[in-house]
């Protein structure tokens, strides 16, 4: 994928699969704002390494459940690398609690990152890839939580089910603008929260699997490479999964 000449804004890049995210959009040619909240010394590492291979990269901290924090995020990237043309909203929490045992903070801190951070952060890269008048990609991170039922995850699974029902809706009022609009479906992936709290979480899950392995970030990021290249120009409103088969057969460990 050649990405040359172009500026991707990716969010949630403190964690493995957004970081990963970065890295590869930045290894095909494109300049990226690397969106976080904290744990700056994460950031920085990976842009060392988009540094040391030739990439260009550059972090920035914020608070994404605030629609003026969106903003300041898009203007920051015009600011820094002159224009927008890839908004990865990638940037999520999860928070596991059984339904009846969710309260309010709960569902509150789920929707104002995940749906509020996402839909907001979208609205403010459109109006920038309107103002260029080139079109653009706009690529949501989603979950399998959001396709099937998984117990103790039902706030959750709803804001990702959201994002979902989200890309096609903005893909139908962007559409003219030539701004795509889509979203990943993100199946089991290694890594550091996920093995936090199972240490056999590759062996449980590729059991499950049809693939017969777990997933790992550069899955991920293999396929928002595609959504975000010139090749997907006629893929809109589509939710493209990356789960190697779980949701085939949707079985748990």
């Amino acid at each position: 994928m050649d990405l040359q000449g172009r500026v991707a804004v990716v969010t949630g890049t403190n964690r493995e699969i957004g970081a990963t995210m970065g890295e590869a959009l930045a290894q095909a040619g494109a300049a990226v704002l690397m969106t976080h909240y904290g744990e700056a010394n994460r950031v920085s590492a990976t842009i060392e390494r988009i540094k040391a291979a030739g990439g260009q990269a550059v972090a920035y901290d914020a608070d994404l459940r605030s629609v003026a924090a969106n903003q300041a995020l898009i203007a920051k990237a015009v600011e820094v690398f002159g224009r927008v043309d890839i908004f990865a909203a990638n940037a999520g929490l999860t928070i596991e609690a059984p339904f009846l045992e969710t309260d309010e903070s709960t569902w509150n801190t789920l929707v104002d990152l995940n749906l509020k951070g996402s839909y907001f952060g979208a609205q403010a890269a459109a109006r920038q890839m309107i103002a260029q008048s080139d079109g653009g990609r706009i690529v949501f991170s989603s979950s399998v939580t959001g396709m099937r039922a998984f117990s103790g995850l039902s706030a959750y699974g709803i804001t990702k089910a959201g994002l979902r029902h989200m890309a096609q809706t903005l893909a139908l009022e962007l559409g003219p603008h030539r701004i795509t609009v889509n979203a990943l479906v993100i199946g089991a992936i290694l890594n550091e929260r996920n093995l936090a709290g199972d240490a056999d979480y590759a062996a449980h899950w590729a059991a499950v699997n049809p693939a017969g392995r777990v997933g790992y970030p550069v899955d991920v990021a293999r396929a928002l490479l595609f959504l975000a290249s010139l090749e997907a120009e006629w893929i809109t409103g589509h939710t493209l999964v990356v789960d190697g088969g779980l949701t085939v057969m949707s079985k748990t460990p």
